[in-house]
């Protein structure tokens, strides 16, 4: 009887097979990897997007409860580095995701997030028409401008536009 079957195959995988394997796999990591390691700028976008998220939910609840609520930066009732929103009297904004809608920045996931720029004053103040005053009780000028900074990454901007109080963030 001979060592060798003929018709049976044995299991398993070439050389061949396991070199394209290891070479696919690479090519795979050099794109995966600099995308996971960066997740600063990652963050720094979404804070920007949530930034605009809650100025705009503001402005949401100034015209549907008939009364005006502001967004506080940097400034309390908002923490050092954050931000938060409350009606005029000061009474803290329902967050929709629960609790109160105050983001404390530079901790936590949003470590070394950061808010700069913005309104005159420290808040910008939206009527029930939806229309955005400043701090000092008048219509806002010119658009408002927030940066969103982080940690080597790309500066992110919030615009808030006079008279309708669109908010953007290109």
């Amino acid at each position: 009887m001979t060592p060798f079957r003929h018709g049976k195959k044995e299991a398993g995988f070439t050389l061949v097979e396991l070199v394209l394997i290891i070479v696919i796999l690479g090519i795979l990591a050099v794109f995966a990897v600099p995308r996971m390691v960066d997740t600063t700028a990652t963050k720094a976008a979404a804070a920007a997007r949530k930034l605009q998220s809650d100025i705009a939910y503001a402005q949401e609840l100034a015209m549907t409860r008939n009364v005006r609520y502001r967004v506080y930066v940097n400034a309390a009732p908002a923490p050092a580095a954050g931000y938060a929103v409350t009606d005029s009297a000061g009474n803290p904004a329902p967050d929709p995701a629960g609790g109160n809608l105050s983001v404390t920045l530079n901790s936590g996931s949003y470590a070394g997030i950061t808010i700069s720029g913005g309104f005159s004053g420290s808040f910008i103040e939206f009527n029930t028409l939806g229309v955005p005053y400043n701090s000092g009780g008048a219509p806002l000028g010119a658009a408002s401008t927030l940066t969103v900074n982080a940690n080597a990454a790309p500066e992110r901007t919030v615009t808030i536009q006079p008279q309708t109080g669109k908010v953007s963030s290109p």
